[in-house]
């Protein structure tokens, strides 16, 4: 198990990372239920993501949805800030999981943040099986925030 200094102003908590997970695990959970991804995938990316979140390296994080020839033509990016300036979020929800065709599939992107130790991907990738990839470009509409006290995850939905 590697850890990680931080010498910057992120002022959340392990219980604020809980707090928004719980969204974010109920929109990964949805992909698991139409059969976008498995469970057990499902389960390894809230994991993964809840690791990386409480060593606050994240910058942002996507759930990428490709069709049947591969190509990635939606996702949903989850926008790490820690500026602690709203008092509410939203709840979770909000994905109409169906409007997906049913051969859809799915795979997560992590961004790290600028201040992210050097050798943090390094060793992600070798002690934690993570591999490379690329954020979508397209058109951006923020849907929702969850927060909790400091941390808010700001989720969008990106097209091209």
């Amino acid at each position: 198990m590697s850890t990680y200094t931080f010498s910057g102003t992120e002022s959340y908590s392990q219980s604020d990372v809980k707090a928004v997970m719980q969204n974010t695990y109920e929109d990964i959970i949805g992909f698991a239920n139409r059969k976008i991804i498995a469970f057990s995938t499902a389960e390894s990316w809230i994991e993964e993501l809840t690791y990386v979140l409480n060593k606050k390296i994240v910058k942002f994080f996507e759930l990428q949805l490709k069709n049947s020839t591969g190509e990635t033509f939606k996702s949903y990016r989850y926008a790490v800030d820690s500026n602690g300036y709203l008092s509410t979020g939203s709840t979770s929800g909000g994905i109409n999981y169906f409007a997906f065709p049913a051969s859809t599939t799915a795979i997560l992107y992590v961004e790290l943040s600028d201040n992210a130790p050097a050798g943090a991907m390094e060793d992600l990738r070798k002690n934690r099986g993570w591999g490379t990839g690329t954020a979508m470009t397209g058109s951006e509409l923020h849907n929702r925030n969850f927060v909790s006290n400091n941390l808010r995850i700001q989720r969008s939905e990106i097209t091209k």
